[in-house]
C-alpha cells in the first residue's frame, strides 16, 4: 500500500497537467479563429486593391482619350468652311508639336485624298479605303488600336510595331456640305505611358501585370507572351457585363492569379471604345502577406503556450504550497505541540483543522485567480487591436503614396490647399505653368501667391463663407478662373475643384487645364 501510495500524483501535478492542457486548447482555438478571420479580411483587401488599380486605368485611359477627341473635335471645328491649306498646315504642326504622342495628322478633300499632313506624309495619297475616313463620313470619330505599317515605314519605327487609335471628324462648311476630313493617328505608346504612371511605383515592391483588352478580347497592352492573343477567362466575362472586382483563376499558361478587373466607360461625350483593363499578380506573391501571417500566428500561438505551460506549472506548486504547510501543522498537533493551525488553507479535505480560514483563502485565491486570468485576456486584446491599427496606419501611409505618385505623375496641374488658405500640394505640372517649384509654392497663401490681387478678397470671403457654412458649391463644378505665374503674367485657366473634409485630411484639391491650349 505504501509503495502504491507513493506512485500517485501529486495534487501539483494534476493542477499543472490541468493548466497546460487548458491553456494549449485555448491557444489553439483561438489562433484558428483569428487566424482564418484575418486571412479572409487580408485576402478580400489585397484583391481590393488590384481591382482598384484597374478601375484607376481605365479612368486615366477614358479621361486621357476624352482628352484627345476634345483637342481633334476642336482643331476640326476651326478648320470647317472653306479650306486654306496654308492655315491648315500652320493648325496641324501646332497641334503636333503641343502633343508629340500624335504621330500623324492630315486632311483630306471629300474624296479621301489627303492634301496636306504633317512631315508631309502621305499627302496626295488616297486614303478613301481607310476605315478611319469612312467612319469620320459616317459620324464615328473614335477607331481602336490598330497596326499601320506603311505609316510606321515612313516614320522609321524601330523596335517593336507601331500601333495607333484613329481620331477622325468630317469638315463642313456653312451649308452643311462635307470638304474633306481631318484624320489623327494616336500613337499608342501613350498607353505605355499611363501605365508607368500607375504601375511603376506599385511594382517596385511587387510584380504586377497590367492588361489593356480590346471589346473582342485581344490584348492590345500587356506581357509579351500574351499580347495579341484573345482571351477567353472569367475575369473578362464579368468586366464585359461592365463588372468591377477581383478574382482567383488559372490562365492559359497553367499558373494561378489573382487579377483585379474593370472596364472602361466613357467620359462626357466620348463614348469609351469598350476597352477592358485587367491587372493581375501571381497567386503566390498576392497571397505571401497571408502565408507570412500564417506563420507569425503559428509562431505566437506556440509560444502562448509554452508560456501558459509554465506558469501553470509555477501556479500548481504556489496552490499547493499552503497544503504542505496544513500537513506540518497536522503533524505539530499529533505531536502534541501547541500550534495553531494557520488561516490560509482553503480545501475541504483539511476543513477540521482551519475551516474558517480555509473559506477565506479560497475565496482570495479563487478572486486573485479570475484576476490573473482577466489580465492575461486584456494584455492579449491590447496586443491585438495594436497590431491592427498598425495594420491600418500602414494600409492608409500606402494608399496615401499611391495617391501622392498618381498627383505627381498626372499629366494637368494639380493643387492642393488646406482650409486655412495654405498650399500642400504642388506637382511638376503646376511648377511648369506656373513658375514656382514645389519646395517654394508649399506652405504659402494661394490667394497671394496665385490669385489676382483685384480677385484676392472674394478668394478670401468665399473661403470664410464656406468655414462658416460648410457650403461649398463649387466642388466638383468644373469652372473657369485667371491665375497669375511667377511672371506676372494672368493665365486663363479650367479647374475642377475637388473637397476632402474627414476627422484625419481637411483639403481642397484642384486639377488645372490651361485655356490657352485651346486659343
Amino acid at each position: 500500500m505504501g509503495s502504491l501510495a507513493q506512485r500517485r500524483f501529486s495534487l501539483g501535478a494534476w493542477l499543472a497537467l490541468a493548466f497546460t492542457l487548458l491553456s494549449l486548447l485555448l491557444t489553439v482555438m483561438l489562433t484558428v479563429f483569428s487566424d482564418r478571420t484575418a486571412s479572409t479580411q487580408v485576402r478580400q483587401s489585397i484583391g481590393a486593391n488590384l481591382a482598384e488599380l484597374a478601375n484607376q486605368t481605365t479612368s486615366r485611359l477614358d479621361q486621357a482619350m476624352f482628352e484627345r477627341h476634345r483637342e481633334v473635335r476642336l482643331i476640326a471645328d476651326r478648320l470647317n468652311g472653306p479650306l486654306d491649306l496654308v492655315k491648315v498646315k500652320r493648325e496641324l504642326d501646332a497641334l503636333q508639336q503641343s502633343y508629340p504622342t500624335y504621330a500623324w495628322i492630315g486632311v483630306t478633300d471629300p474624296s479621301g485624298k489627303v492634301l496636306v499632313a504633317t512631315r508631309n506624309l502621305l499627302e496626295g495619297a488616297d486614303v478613301s479605303a481607310r476605315p478611319w475616313f469612312q467612319n469620320a463620313l459616317k459620324g464615328q470619330a473614335m477607331s481602336d488600336v490598330h497596326d499601320a505599317l506603311l505609316l510606321a515605314q515612313l516614320l522609321g519605327s524601330q523596335g517593336e510595331p507601331m500601333r495607333f487609335v484613329d481620331i477622325a471628324f468630317a469638315l463642313k462648311d456653312d451649308a452643311g456640305r462635307v470638304t474633306g476630313v481631318l484624320g489623327v493617328h494616336l500613337s499608342w505608346k501613350w498607353a505605355r505611358e499611363i501605365e508607368q504612371a500607375i504601375f511603376v511605383p506599385v511594382g517596385r515592391s511587387r510584380t504586377i501585370d497590367p492588361l489593356i483588352v480590346s471589346r473582342t478580347g485581344a490584348v492590345l497592352l500587356g506581357p509579351p507572351e500574351v499580347e495579341g492573343t484573345v482571351l477567353k477567362l472569367a475575369s473578362m466575362d464579368a468586366a464585359n457585363r461592365g463588372e468591377r472586382g477581383f478574382v482567383r483563376e488559372t490562365w492559359p499558361d497553367g499558373e494561378d492569379y489573382l487579377v483585379g478587373y474593370s472596364s472602361d466607360q466613357g467620359f462626357e461625350d466620348y463614348p469609351g471604345l469598350g476597352w477592358r483593363v485587367l491587372v493581375r499578380q501571381d497567386l503566390d506573391e498576392a497571397y505571401a502577406p497571408v502565408n507570412q501571417m500564417h506563420r507569425r500566428m503559428l509562431l505566437g500561438g506556440l509560444l502562448a503556450a509554452l508560456l501558459c505551460s509554465l506558469l501553470g506549472w509555477g501556479l500548481a506548486r504556489w496552490i499547493t504550497r499552503p497544503l504542505l504547510g496544513l500537513a506540518d501543522v497536522a503533524r505539530g498537533l499529533e505531536a502534541g505541540y501547541a500550534v495553531k493551525a494557520p488561516v490560509s488553507i482553503a480545501y475541504t479535505e483539511v476543513a477540521i483543522l482551519g475551516g474558517a480560514f480555509n473559506s477565506m483563502v479560497h475565496t482570495l485565491q479563487h478572486n486573485e485567480e479570475e484576476l490573473r486570468q482577466l489580465n492575461v485576456s486584456l494584455e492579449r486584446r491590447v496586443q491585438e487591436r495594436t497590431a491592427e491599427l498598425q495594420h491600418s496606419v500602414e494600409r492608409v501611409d500606402d494608399n496615401e503614396a499611391r495617391t501622392q505618385a498618381v498627383i505627381d505623375t498626372a499629366q494637368e496641374p494639380f493643387i492642393g490647399m488646406d482650409f486655412e488658405g495654405g498650399i500642400t500640394d504642388w506637382n511638376a505640372q503646376a511648377e511648369k505653368l506656373l513658375g514656382w517649384s514645389r519646395e517654394e509654392a508649399l506652405g504659402e497663401s494661394l490667394a497671394h501667391l496665385v490669385v489676382p490681387e483685384r480677385y484676392q478678397v472674394a478668394f478670401v470671403e468665399a473661403l470664410a463663407q464656406f468655414l462658416s457654412t460648410g457650403e461649398a458649391p463649387f466642388v466638383g463644378q468644373r469652372i473657369q478662373r485667371i491665375l497669375v505665374d511667377r511672371d506676372g503674367n494672368e493665365l486663363p485657366v479650367e479647374m475642377k475643384i475637388g473637397l476632402i473634409n474627414t476627422d484625419r485630411l481637411k483639403l481642397f484639391s484642384a486639377f488645372i487645364r490651361d485655356l490657352r491650349e485651346q486659343a
